[in-house]
């Protein structure tokens, strides 16, 4: 368009620093409203590296990219820049194309201070997430309603890694509100993305089936979805695998993948990419099940965690395939082990432990592990956690010997999970759990 052919004939003439500040203008547009990243990286490549690096909105701008794209330990480097870039720049008038309402670059320190929040998130430091959100809110101004609506988004990502789901939540869909107002397509995208798996770990399936259809109503116009809408379709294969409706799962990964791959944040494909991962191991195809994991870890961002369960979802598809030495690696990786306290951002990690307790032949360490983590989710009515937990706590009773209690366990996790039509986290259990609900079942005619 008119921006492209404005930067190109800025850069053929050598006045690189219109180029820059036409980039500048452009970017919350093109990148945060029409999702074009790869817009925003053609023309930044334009660019000598000493035009970039002296001007912070630039620096933040790749820093976003960075983040986006799964790179964060790109962006510390960049966000130290930006601290240290000559003064000048803040004297420049700035009236970016989105408006200020819908603009990031146009308040330099909140932006930084937003991006060292989500840094923070990605390492499951719930404080510093919460400190640098609030730090935010403090340095925006009025107008600037998408910053702000950002910033409390991050304040629900910080009670959601403390394991306050109903309060992630709230908080959750008061900033959708707020990006509703200023038309981010790719922020409701996200926002509704990490809203289904808050309702995911609470074991509300329905509530997180309907947030991705009114997502889908709203990003699927004229019969074609915007790339926004891949989120949607992954959070629903993941519901429909929960479920072990095999097929709907397989076409709604597919659909999702596809829509994610042009979507500028990349956790969506990896939860995608994962989720098919799981899909094909269940329905026999092993080798294309580590495909899909594999290249699921190329496109999650950061340590493993809670924003990042990609690598506990391939150390239990190892386990699963009997490699116990990859799933033993990747406790040790992480600094797992069987005497830690619960911690919720690193639940998912702990239940890997946990199966590889019982496949070492371990299971007084396992239910040791296991009883801890169902009572710190009992205590925050973490439904969808106490759900995978007392499944696991049926088979490592059972390994111990305790059978009877083994069987009485199952039948209140089944009371549980059926109401939301979990299946596949028994199902994935094997022999061992099929072989408990058969006495189950017999016991109870």
């Amino acid at each position: 368009g008119m921006a492209d052919d404005a930067i190109g004939h800025a850069a053929a003439a050598g006045e690189m620093l219109w180029a820059a500040r036409i980039i500048e203008q452009q970017f919350d547009l093109v990148h945060r409203i029409r999702g074009e990243a790869a817009t925003i990286d053609r023309w930044l490549s334009v660019l000598p590296a000493d035009v970039v690096s002296s001007r912070p909105r630039l620096l933040l701008a790749q820093a976003h990219l960075a983040a986006d794209s799964g790179h964060p330990e790109v962006m510390e480097p960049l966000l130290d820049a930006v601290d240290c870039a000559p003064p000048g720049w803040a004297d420049e008038p700035f009236e970016p194309a989105s408006g200020a309402a819908a603009s990031f670059l146009i308040n330099v320190p909140a932006m930084t201070t937003l991006n060292r929040s989500y840094l923070a998130q990605l390492h499951g430091d719930a404080e510093a997430t919460a400190a640098f959100a609030t730090q935010t809110l403090a340095e925006s101004r009025p107008e600037e309603g998408a910053l702000s609506a950002t910033a409390h988004g991050f304040l629900a990502v910080a009670e959601w890694l403390r394991g306050r789901l109903a309060e992630a939540e709230r908080a959750l869909a008061s900033s959708l509100t707020g990006w509703r107002e200023t038309g981010q397509l790719t922020l409701i995208g996200w926002g509704c993305y990490e809203l289904v798996l808050i309702q995911l770990a609470q074991g509300q399936l329905d509530a997180a089936a309907l947030t991705c259809e009114q997502v889908l109503g709203s990003l699927v116009t004229s019969g074609r979805p915007a790339p926004a809408a891949g989120p949607s379709y992954a959070g629903l294969a993941e519901i429909a695998y929960h479920r072990d409706e095999l097929d709907v799962a397989l076409r709604h990964a597919t659909e999702g993948i596809t829509l994610c791959r042009q979507f500028v944040y990349t956790p969506p494909l990896a939860d995608g990419l994962a989720t098919l991962a799981m899909i094909r191991q269940a329905t026999g195809d092993l080798a294309g099940a580590l495909e899909a994991i594999t290249e699921a870890g190329q496109a999650a961002p950061g340590p493993a965690g809670l924003l990042n369960p990609v690598p506990a979802r391939r150390a239990r598809l190892l386990l699963a395939q009997g490699d116990l030495a990859a799933a033993a690696s990747f406790a040790q990786d992480n600094g797992l082990g069987p005497d830690d306290e619960p911690d919720y951002a690193r639940e998912s990690g702990h239940l890997v432990l946990a199966r590889l307790l019982l496949a070492q032949d371990r299971p007084g360490q396992s239910l040791a592990l296991l009883d801890r983590l169902h009572a710190a989710a009992k205590v925050q009515n973490r439904t969808g956690s106490l759900i995978e937990i007392s499944a696991l706590r049926v088979l490592a009773l059972a390994a111990t010997g305790d059978e009877t209690e083994a069987v009485t366990t199952l039948a209140g996790t089944l009371l549980l999970a059926c109401p939301q039509g979990y299946v596949r986290v028994f199902a994935d259990e094997g022999p061992p759990m099929a072989a408990l609900l058969g006495r189950l079942v017999a016991a109870q005619r």
